[in-house]
């Protein structure tokens, strides 16, 4: 029985594993593994836990649990001190105004990601060039970002407006610095006549296996010509466009080769967790100290009690 628990709290804590992959430009993944979809969501709660883990938020302080225990006590006849209302109406009303003030963050971060996820993209299509939202994009997609757009998701960066192949990125929400970094595009791709021209080419991309390293990234870049010689360039983080980033001159033309879960924008974001006050803290730990003082005190009378009968 404890070897099959052990195995499946195993099983439970088993990290994802992120592999490398294949990335056809404009085509299909070379790998038969299925890429999680490109989704932003941050909210802390769903329908249905949203109550158990506000409610284990607040009683995980041992303030809140004490209060719970004495309310809770005034069920037994025996121990009852006043009435039941002077114990169990200042705490339901602390838990109302906890539960609608976590409610109405939670429902601020679902308004904030189905906006994110919402924004419209331009994606070519061997028929042409069709908004899509952020939501449906998928690896090997090939994408237009233009001036002060965000980018979605991680790319490798194949043609700008510019002739040089270069543009400037923001790079404020990925890691705070406000400096422009500049990014540059694939010479190959770079040289051709329009972006619809990606289509036509037999090229594809290598991308090392996901990983937190915004400053860092092993690709190859691979194109077989008509003739059928191969060139091969190698890929850094020169010439990658990462998710949550801004494009801040020219328009810049990439394909897709992380979503969701495995952008380093969302591998390098924890969590949303509560927020706790020192003041808070500074409670609870004087709590604890009145608590064990009162059961000591409990115990000295009892026994002196006990003693002088």
């Amino acid at each position: 029985m404890r070897s099959c628990c052990s195995k499946l709290c195993s099983c439970c804590r088993r990290k994802v594993e992120y592999k490398p992959r294949t990335v056809s430009i404009g085509g299909q993944t070379l790998s038969f593994d299925k890429f999680p979809p490109n989704v932003i969501r941050n909210q802390k709660y769903n329908f249905i836990t949203f109550i158990p883990l506000v409610l284990y938020e607040q009683f995980k302080f041992f303030l809140n649990l004490y209060f719970l225990i004495m309310a809770l006590s005034q069920f037994i006849p025996e121990i009852r001190v006043g009435y039941l209302y002077t114990y169990w109406g200042p705490l339901g009303f602390v838990l109302i105004v906890t539960l609608l003030r976590e409610a109405y963050d939670d429902l601020k971060r679902h308004f904030r990601d189905k906006e994110v996820n919402s924004q419209l993209y331009k994606k070519i299509y061997p028929s042409g060039i069709k908004l899509v939202p952020s939501s449906k994009l998928k690896v090997t997609d090939i994408i237009q970002i233009e001036k002060n757009q965000r980018v979605p998701a991680d790319m490798a960066l194949l043609r700008t407006s510019e002739k040089s192949g270069a543009v400037f990125i923001r790079t404020d929400q990925l890691d705070g610095e406000t400096d422009w970094k500049l990014k540059l595009t694939v010479p190959a791709t770079q040289n051709l006549s329009s972006d619809q021209d990606l289509l036509t080419i037999n090229a594809f991309v290598y991308a090392e296996a996901p990983q937190k390293d915004i400053h860092s990234f092993v690709g190859n870049f691979r194109l077989t010509d008509e003739r059928g010689q191969i060139t091969e360039i190698p890929l850094s983080a020169d010439n990658a466009l990462w998710a949550n980033t801004v494009v801040a001159s020219g328009n810049a033309t990439g394909v897709i080769i992380y979503t969701g879960r495995e952008t380093r924008s969302v591998m390098n974001t924890n969590a949303p967790t509560g927020k706790v006050g020192l003041l808070d803290l500074e409670i609870n730990r004087l709590t604890k100290v009145l608590f064990a003082a009162v059961i000591v005190l409990s115990l000295v009378l009892m026994i002196l009690k006990v003693s002088i009968c």
